[in-house]
């Protein structure tokens, strides 16, 4: 794909300052921040995922309904197993989520020097876990067992101190890495530093790695117009989805509400984002 537009690091920055402003305003709870984030990422952040069909549609040959209904029959069965996984094995499949969106998010940098694209992906993870400790922690409690949220924050946290040291390092001592893949993590910890974990994860997500990939892939797949009609299609039923089960949730008391709804956003983006990111593996490597 080609280098990402510069305009993309201004909205980037924009929506960094705005969330920052808002959060030194409203300083809202988690309950309040679940309620405001969810729709957010359901109206930016899904739409980038539900043009999947479209990207398949230009690796293999999905001709007719039939073939359509092959793909999504294999894309909803590796979602099951994802969920699956997380029923039996939270803890692992926490940790392996975490490694993979890793490797996924680095190449939201990927034309910058090497050393960049992989401190931005273990910073777009680690980051809130080195700065904010307890408090991602106390998140991951809510979907796995206390003692692997705990292992998992460490590890998370770890991360983050080696993408750390990695940028600076890299910024100070090679100076044509100054640009805008520099500019936009250091925009990256300025808001790990100032936000709450869900609210940095969700101005990242949908202010610039949903925003890149939806951009790159709508230039890249044929037919963009139909694409555009059917990301908005699925993204609505999926959106429907998971605010039918917040609401069978809603009725239970608010710490159980709180993990319910971080169950359903972030399990089911888990879910959603394995096939998600194998697809766009294979979509970049076939150019």
């Amino acid at each position: 794909m080609t280098r990402a537009p510069e305009w993309q690091t201004a909205v980037f920055g924009v929506c960094a300052m705005v969330a920052a402003l808002l959060q030194l305003s409203l300083q809202p709870g988690i309950a309040t921040q679940l309620l405001l984030l969810a729709p957010l990422i359901a109206i930016f952040g899904l739409p980038h995922g539900a043009l999947d069909l479209p990207m398949a549609e230009t690796l293999w040959p999905l001709d007719g309904c039939r073939g359509k209904l092959r793909f999504m029959a294999i894309y909803l069965g590796l979602v099951a197993c994802v969920i699956g996984l997380w029923i039996v094995l939270p803890g692992a499949a926490l940790v392996a989520f975490l490694a993979y969106s890793a490797l996924h998010f680095s190449d939201d940098w990927s034309h910058a020097a090497s050393p960049l694209r992989w401190t931005g992906g273990l910073a777009t993870i680690g980051a809130p876990a080195l700065l904010h400790h307890a408090e991602v922690t106390t998140l991951f409690a809510y979907l796995v067992p206390a003692g692997a949220a705990s292992w998992a924050a460490a590890a998370a946290a770890i991360a983050g101190g080696v993408a750390g040291v990695g940028f600076v390092v890299t910024v100070l001592f090679r100076p044509q890495t100054r640009e805008r893949a520099a500019l936009e993590q250091a925009i990256l910890w300025g808001l790990a530093a100032l936000l709450p974990p869900l609210v940095y994860f969700t101005v990242y997500f949908c202010g610039l790695h949903s925003i890149r990939h939806f951009d790159a892939t709508i230039r890249s797949v044929p037919r963009a117009r139909r694409a555009l009609v059917t990301a908005a299609g699925l993204s609505a039923a999926v959106t429907l989805t998971g605010a039918l089960l917040l609401y069978a949730r809603s009725g239970s008391d608010s710490l159980t509400a709180e993990g319910g709804g971080m169950q359903v956003i972030f399990i089911g983006l888990a879910a959603l984002t394995v096939p998600h990111m194998l697809l766009v593996d294979r979509f970049k490597r076939r150019g």
